[in-house]
């Protein structure tokens, strides 16, 4: 090999070496400018992705994916094709120095979206955890709608709650499957990022006692819906009933998302969704026992609603003739 060609061959790799170094400092520098967001910040696919969002490069996408596979908490419901291509949306400001929280989104029409820690102290940064906290996906058939949304709020000491709502609306008319009802589930997975950029999920408690207990409901939000004395008797009354049988007895105004039921020591049974029966009924009450699906009650005395839970609990009625605790007859 003469000079001229060893020449050449330095050349080469010195501008090889200048390349690769320029491509890793321009990976780099292009997520340091991000836009940044204070806490408590909520984080939706409804709202547009910002124009400054920065393409992830294919290690990233890689670890974002994996992550995506081995997330704690409910899983989607809804099975459609994950999007290929990833951009930073923004930062969310951070608990220390040593990692940054990203806000990852899927290019084009928003669907997903991610939060992720990432390393700051390295000179290309790569992704400590990551989960999904929001999603919008739909799919539409001949009789039903099938969707879910996510949404997440991260709070200011670093919680994140993931609130997850999956709905089927069947047609009001269906031909095919006549029995088929629609249905709404609602979940909510909480979240900590920890001072080491790890993201720790807060298991749920679970509930293996069996109960039955009547849950006498009122939407106190809904117009014209003034709870009277009348209210008041009928809880008296279907409680003094019920509890020397050992069945449970719950009002509910608020909170019908998450509903908790309670023995009559005080200790938390279980914690229940019950808003998808408010999108019909502002009041009445529900039969339920764990395990089975519960029995809408519309509002009435106290005798008749225990007569219906009765068959429902499938218990033979020890209502007397004459109902001393029940004013309404």
């Amino acid at each position: 090999m003469n000079n001229t060609q060893k020449l050449g061959i330095f050349v080469l790799i010195g501008v090889c070496a200048m390349s690769c170094g320029s491509r890793k400092e321009d990976v780099a520098e292009n997520y340091l400018d991000l836009n940044e967001k204070k806490l408590p910040t909520t984080i939706t696919c409804s709202a547009l992705r910002e124009d400054t969002a920065r393409t992830l490069n294919d290690d990233l996408v890689n670890d974002l994916l994996r992550y995506f596979k081995q997330y704690q908490g409910n899983k989607i419901k809804i099975q459609t094709p994950i999007p290929e291509d990833w951009g930073v949306e923004c930062k969310l400001t951070s608990a220390s120095p040593d990692f940054d929280i990203w806000i990852i989104v899927n290019t084009g029409e928003p669907a997903y979206k991610f939060l992720a820690t990432v390393t700051t102290s390295s000179e290309m940064p790569s992704i400590i955890q990551a989960i999904p906290v929001a999603c919008n996906v739909g799919i539409e058939k001949n009789n039903f709608i099938e969707s879910e949304q996510w949404t997440a709020v991260v709070q200011e000491d670093y919680k994140v709650v993931v609130t997850k709502i999956y709905e089927k609306l069947y047609s009001l008319v269906d031909t095919v499957n006549p029995d088929n009802e629609s249905v709404r589930i609602r979940k909510e997975d909480v979240y900590t990022i920890e001072n080491d950029g790890r993201i720790s999920y807060e298991i749920p408690p679970t509930f293996d006692m069996d109960y039955s207990v009547i849950i006498q409901f009122a939407d106190t939000a809904a117009i014209g819906n003034v709870l009277d004395e009348q209210w008041q008797w009928n809880a008296i009354g279907i409680q003094e009933v019920v509890e020397p049988l050992n069945i449970l007895f719950t009002l509910a105004t608020t909170r019908f998302d998450r509903l908790s039921i309670h023995n009559y020591r005080g200790d938390e049974m279980d914690i229940i969704d019950i808003s998808s029966y408010l999108n019909k009924h502002n009041i009445g009450y529900l039969a339920v026992k764990k395990g089975v699906k519960p029995l809408f009650i519309p509002y009435s005395s106290s005798r008749e609603c225990l007569q219906k839970a009765f068959n429902y609990f499938g218990i033979e009625s020890l209502l007397q003739e004459e109902d001393d605790y029940d004013v309404t007859d």
